[in-house]
């Protein structure tokens, strides 16, 4: 999977749901990690914008259970 495959890929996502699933077809063509790419490519230039589409954030969230 090229590095624009995986950009048209993520950026196809429409749901949370989606995205990992996406996220693990990315890591199954790749051996089973994210390509060296991934970072810059993925979470800094593009997560953002795609994942507030469908409501979701990539950044770190912690929740308390208790």
């Amino acid at each position: 999977m090229t590095e624009q495959e995986v950009i048209t890929l993520m950026e196809s996502s429409r749901t949370s749901d989606e995205w990992n699933a996406n996220c693990n077809k990315v890591k199954d063509a790749h051996g089973g990690r994210y390509p060296e790419y991934w970072y810059k490519t993925i979470v800094v230039e593009r997560a953002k914008s795609i994942m507030s589409r469908f409501g979701a954030s990539p950044e770190l969230q912690i929740e308390c259970i208790g």
